[in-house]
């Protein structure tokens, strides 16, 4: 009786939620569009940003935070034959007082004028004076706002041929696209028809042992029986895990990105406090990727050591080279999709799927190359990025690189190990908390719907303490941290009990975490100065709490006999899983824009169909990702390192 009497007041407050005020005027209006390119022979439709002359106290003039979206910043669709039909009757005086010329605008509004080079001067040109006088009438006629406000055309659709032209993509991008997909579609039905008539005589060839979907299938379901298997075998399905985390984090962000017809429900939600300590708990699945990332580095590389003291000179580039051909395929291909993006084919773009998909586009088209130098996550390369997810692995490549050449200098100098990771730490420790404070940034994660509609790529935050390498030191040295301390306990006998200082942190651990993470709300209540000793003291805490305590976890978990809980992530169905976290995660960002394309502006956000849209992304995703791990990702590794590495042997080509 006391959990239906819990789940009934839940389902009342979400309903409840669901009919909070509407917002005046609307922050999303949107003509049909559709019906808009039906109506005349140009279909001229035009997204345009809208800003009230009565503007909001800036975001930036208080310490406290908000999480609302800028309420005199409207993001609206215009069709402009309608907007020609509207203004027909109307004398010059009537325009002439209904159009407002820009005036100063003090935040964020629209994206860069050179965002899609010279296509949008022409439409700004023919109809930016048009749009203006149209949404002043339309604010008067259907909202009753008397105060005028300035309309600027961030980009329009056209049916007109000499218009898309300045639009479509380059041809070399759509070669190289199709040329992409026909060699693996080519390769995979050859590589996998030689297979199942070659018999053992194809066994040894590359071609189809790599394309091979039989083959993939056994690697893919394969289960390792390594001593370092049976001890972090369970890393695989704590993967699966984390990836579904932070795939939900990126759902929700995306459903702030586009226009909703209830964006107030958003809003509703993020004012209670505990929406806004679960939202700002999403760096930690960041950090344990980062974690897992330094410990498997740490293990593999002591292990090789411990094997040959002296390693080749070669080690250091085979690794990386490695870790480049694991990457790559995927990543590469995920960029060439995005490219592509409303000309992939099959795709009509929608009125949503300008925000899900041409934006995307236009940001690629200006910053594929930071992506393709895995440089992407720093500011100082531009903050429209491309791929904003693939921030992760530009971070982790180099976190990766850094930590094997300190990796191998802690080889070659073991007995001043201690003393490299202890200066390494307090290092770790030190630099995302001098940039916010010398920046004048909050402690936490901010949480706020007018950054999440540019995809927070724009927030100081982001662009200066979560995205940057050197500001997740701390977590991939933890990781390190907690190799280093696996090897010595299983091959020198170190033992953790007489670690004193081990004790205080496991015992510390939940009331850190507490203390990092509860109070988060406070800082969209109260005006608390940036520079105060509580925000830097908070943000200590929230830099870490989760690292530590991830790593403590790890550490029990190789000291102590497996548990039902690691068995279940260790099983066969979630270490299979485990391995294609990695072509989901990049691929399930391209899923989400394509499911987002089919919405229309009017759908309406609730507590039944975003996890209905959480399922749906994720079962989507999962199948893509099957798809590029047998395409892409295990043929092209397994043919790369081939012709790499095994040069040596001579590949028999048909």
């Amino acid at each position: 009786m006391v959990h239906r009497s819990i789940l009934c007041c839940l389902v009342v407050a979400l309903v409840h939620l669901g009919q909070c005020s509407r917002i005046v005027p609307p922050l999303y209006r949107y003509d049909d569009y559709f019906q808009c390119q039906r109506k005349s022979q140009s279909g001229v439709f035009c997204f345009v940003k809208v800003v009230l002359s009565e503007q909001r106290q800036s975001f930036q003039d208080s310490p406290r935070l908000d999480t609302s979206f800028r309420h005199d910043l409207l993001d609206w669709g215009v069709c402009v034959s309608d907007c020609q039909r509207e203004l027909a009757d109307m004398s010059t005086e009537q325009r002439q007082r209904l159009f407002l010329p820009k005036f100063q605008i003090n935040f964020k509004y629209i994206l860069p004028a050179d965002h899609w080079g010279t296509y949008v001067e022409n439409f700004k040109l023919r109809y930016g004076t048009l749009i203006n006088v149209c949404v002043n009438n339309r604010l008067e006629h259907e909202y009753n706002i008397s105060k005028l406000a300035y309309s600027e055309i961030e980009y329009c659709t056209t049916r007109d041929e000499l218009d898309l032209r300045h639009r479509k993509t380059s041809g070399l991008v759509t070669v190289a696209f199709y040329a992409t997909v026909l060699m693996l579609i080519g390769l995979t039905a050859v590589g996998n028809v030689v297979d199942l008539i070659g018999g053992d005589r194809t066994r040894e060839h590359i071609i189809v042992s790599s394309f091979s979907i039989r083959r993939n299938w056994a690697r893919l379901t394969d289960q390792p029986k390594s001593m370092l298997y049976r001890d972090f075998g369970y890393i695989d399905g704590l993967r699966v895990c984390a990836n579904f985390y932070l795939m939900i984090v990126h759902i929700i962000l995306v459903t702030a990105v586009i226009p909703v017809g209830n964006p107030e429900y958003s809003e509703t939600i993020l004012k209670t406090p505990l929406m806004i300590d679960l939202i700002t708990l999403s760096p930690t699945g960041a950090q344990l990727f980062f974690v897992i990332g330094g410990l498997l580095l740490a293990v593999t590389v002591l292990q090789d050591m411990s094997q040959k003291p002296h390693l080749q000179n070669g080690y250091f580039r085979t690794k990386i080279r490695s870790r480049l051909i694991r990457i790559v395929p995927v990543y590469f291909f995920c960029l060439l999709v995005t490219l592509m993006g409303d000309e992939l084919p099959g795709v009509q773009l929608g009125p949503v799927g300008y925000k899900s998909l041409i934006q995307e586009q236009g940001r690629c088209r200006k910053k594929w190359w930071a992506s393709v130098l895995f440089v992407n996550n720093f500011a100082v390369f531009g903050k429209e990025r491309c791929n904003i997810h693939g921030w992760y692995l530009s971070a982790d490549f180099q976190l990766f690189s850094a930590s094997l050449l300190l990796l191998l200098a802690l080889g070659k100098y073991p007995k001043r190990a201690k003393a490299v990771l202890w200066t390494c730490a307090i290092v770790a420790l030190t630099i995302p908390i001098v940039i916010s404070y010398y920046l004048g940034l909050g402690s936490a994660a901010p949480v706020s719907l007018s950054d999440a509609q540019y995809e927070f790529m724009h927030q100081p935050w982001f662009n200066h303490v979560y995205t940057p390498s050197y500001t997740n030191m701390n977590s991939y040295l933890a990781g390190m941290i907690v190799g280093y301390l696996y090897h010595h306990t299983k091959y020198h006998r170190l033992n953790l009990d007489n670690s004193m200082l081990f004790g205080v942190i496991k015992k510390l651990c939940v009331p850190i975490l507490a203390a990092a993470y509860l109070p988060t709300f406070l800082f969209y209540q109260y005006e608390i100065p940036r520079s105060s000793w509580l925000t830097v003291l908070h943000n200590i805490l929230y830099q870490n709490a989760a690292v530590i305590a991830q790593s403590v976890c790890f550490i029990e978990c190789f000291r102590n006999p497996s548990g039902k809980i690691r068995a279940f992530l260790s099983s066969p169905a979630m270490t299979s899983l485990g391995k294609l976290v990695y072509c989901v995660y990049v691929l399930h960002f391209i899923v989400l824009r394509l499911i987002v394309n089919q919405f229309t502006p009017e759908y309406t956000l609730n507590f039944v169909n975003v996890p209905w849209i959480a399922v749906g992304v994720t079962i989507l995703s999962y199948l893509v990702g099957l798809v590029g791990y047998f395409i892409i990702e295990q043929p092209l590794g397994m043919l790369l390192k081939h012709m790499w590495d095994g040069g040596r042997k001579k590949i028999k080509i048909f």
